[in-house]
């Protein structure tokens, strides 16, 4: 496993941030690989979070999720901190389309990288269980029209899951998943945010796809979002190469 970049150019690259005490990071890193092998021009990348992240380095980041750090300021807070963190902003407006699970979602908001903030769950008690979640709005490249609508089943594990956020922050507030039963009291029973942002996106969520990605777990739904979104980029490469051709 390496950060470094290859001379391979048509390759496409996808990363895992590891952090000390991320728990979720081989799952992610597994779902990647999955996704890799069945296209065959992707390389996975699993990459450490004191090395910063350059712009056009890859295609695809995500935070996962766990207890970075221990949590043992506050979740996500200490994460903020990194080098693979502090230049995300410029990394995403480039291109690159990010993705933060549980702590990396909780990452994303200590960073001010999406609107709001998590607070513990109104029973104030960890959940640890499989949740029905409606896709409530496209979200390149994660979800697509014909996405809108359709339920699906993600684990979700957290303890400060609550999301919240202040009414000035409504105007950069866009669901994208919804609890069918809200667990854990957040707003409007949010589980997963997006952002667009320059030639990029961010996506937070509190629920787990990389736990549901293979048939052996009895859960194949989080498999399918990712390969989504390698569907759509794949496509979007080709009708950008084909606009360039033509133009």
């Amino acid at each position: 496993m390496t950060s470094g970049m290859t001379s391979r150019t048509s390759t496409r690259r996808w990363a895992v941030v590891q952090f000390p005490g991320s728990n979720c990071d081989l799952d992610t890193f597994k779902t990647f690989q999955a996704i890799a092998e069945s296209t065959g021009n992707i390389e996975v990348i699993m990459h450490w979070h004191e090395e910063p992240i350059q712009k056009n380095q890859y295609e695809v980041i995500a935070l996962p999720g766990g207890f970075s750090f221990g949590d043992y300021l506050r979740a996500g807070a200490i994460a903020k901190l990194s080098a693979a963190v502090q230049n995300l902003e410029d990394v995403v407006e480039a291109g690159a389309h990010l993705i933060g699970i549980c702590n990396g979602f909780q990452i994303l908001l200590e960073q001010k990288l999406l609107p709001g903030y998590l607070q513990v769950n109104s029973h104030l008690r960890f959940i640890s269980k499989t949740e029905n979640v409606e896709i409530a709005a496209e979200a390149f490249p994660w979800f697509s029209k014909e996405d809108v609508g359709a339920v699906v089943r993600y684990p979700i594990a957290h303890r400060f899951g609550n999301y919240q956020l202040q009414k000035i922050d409504l105007a950069e507030f866009h669901p994208v998943l919804k609890y069918q039963q809200n667990p854990n009291g957040s707003y409007e029973s949010t589980a997963g945010i997006y952002r667009k942002l320059g030639k990029g996106s961010l996506f937070g969520l509190m629920p787990h796809p990389e736990r549901a990605a293979f048939e052996a777990l009895k859960l194949a739904d989080g498999l399918k979002m990712f390969q989504r979104a390698e569907e759509n980029l794949r496509a979007d490469r080709s009708g950008s190469h084909e606009n360039a051709v033509n133009a």
